[in-house]
């Protein structure tokens, strides 16, 4: 039986995967850096990744197979990994890597690797782009990443999806970026981010050094404010306006016009099995979660100033 570690096990997506990597029959252990409630998983571990010495404690005492890296932000967290880790496959779930592609779906091998040393000091969103060149500079370590873009859900701490569904309850327009809200956005329900990386956690499939993109495809930011819409039985009123022009938090999918046009998933199909789920299905168990905890996007505050800019165009 594969027994995998998994660093940020209690989180949005590490729930997630530990939930699919047990109905798989992984021996799988949670770990994070608070204390649990028994029962909360099969198994959980608490340390501090950002010890060193804990770490390699952690690593001895639960002999993984496999290590599940949802928490790696610092590219010296990276470093200890490297150093500590003697297993068969280490998986680092990764984000943020592409660089601009105006328009045009990211492929795995779009992501070019940092050149030089990560700067001494850097905050989780940059430091995550410098933990895969770091990565690659491993040759030794047996590793796997997952890319999944935004990722939307119950209970995901970012309310992104929060935003368009509160608004298409108010029965206002959604102002929406006129250039891109047709692209295809780059969006992932979790339970297909936890399954990505169950899959990746199959040591029966070769993926030594290799990236995986996860996400919906062909779905676009107009298809999902009409999926919330249609599953609420209300009318969408979408609003586009030039993304220079839309109000801070008005709409946290963007898309913005330099970046990428969503993620081509070609190399997860064809060597994970990885197959995305219906827009439908994600809506629906999202929705339900929404209508019981009511939570509201910070960008929801500027609601007066996106209705005054759709009423004087």
């Amino acid at each position: 039986m594969t027994r995998a570690l998994v660093i940020g096990g209690a989180g949005f997506i590490g729930v997630a995967a530990c939930k699919e990597l047990m109905r798989r029959g992984v021996e799988t252990i949670a770990a994070g850096r608070k204390e649990r409630p028994y029962g909360t998983f099969t198994s959980y571990v608490a340390f501090d990744r950002n010890d060193e010495s804990q770490l390699a404690h952690t690593i001895v005492r639960t002999e993984p197979d496999v290590v599940l890296d949802l928490a790696c932000y610092q590219p010296g967290q990276v470093e200890t990994v490297a150093r500590s880790f003697r297993g068969e496959r280490y998986i680092f779930v990764s984000t943020g890597v592409y660089p601009d592609l105006h328009g045009k779906p990211a492929r795995e091998e779009d992501f070019t690797p940092l050149g030089g040393d990560p700067p001494p000091s850097l905050d989780d969103r940059e430091g995550n782009r410098w933990c895969e060149p770091v990565l690659t500079r491993h040759p030794a370590l047996p590793r796997t990443v997952i890319r999944p873009p935004a990722v939307f859900g119950p209970a995901d701490h970012t309310l992104r999806i929060a935003a368009y569904i509160e608004r298409v309850v108010d029965g206002g327009p959604l102002v929406v970026p006129a250039e891109t809200y047709e692209w295809q956005a780059g969006l992932a329900w979790v339970k297909d981010v936890g399954f990505a990386c169950a899959l990746a956690c199959d040591l029966r499939r070769d993926t030594a050094h290799r990236a995986y993109n996860v996400a919906f495809e062909g779905v676009s930011l107009r298809a999902v404010i009409e999926g919330i819409a249609r599953a609420l039985g209300k009318p969408p009123v979408v609003h586009p306006v030039p993304f220079a022009d839309l109000p801070e938090g008005a709409s946290p999918y963007g898309p913005d016009p330099a970046r990428s046009a969503g993620y081509v998933i070609e190399r997860a199909r064809r060597e994970l099995g990885f197959e995305p789920s219906a827009l439908e299905d994600a809506l629906a168990e999202t929705l339900a979660w929404y209508r019981v905890a009511k939570p509201s996007h910070p960008g929801y505050a500027n609601r007066a100033k996106e209705l005054a800019l759709a009423r004087s165009a």
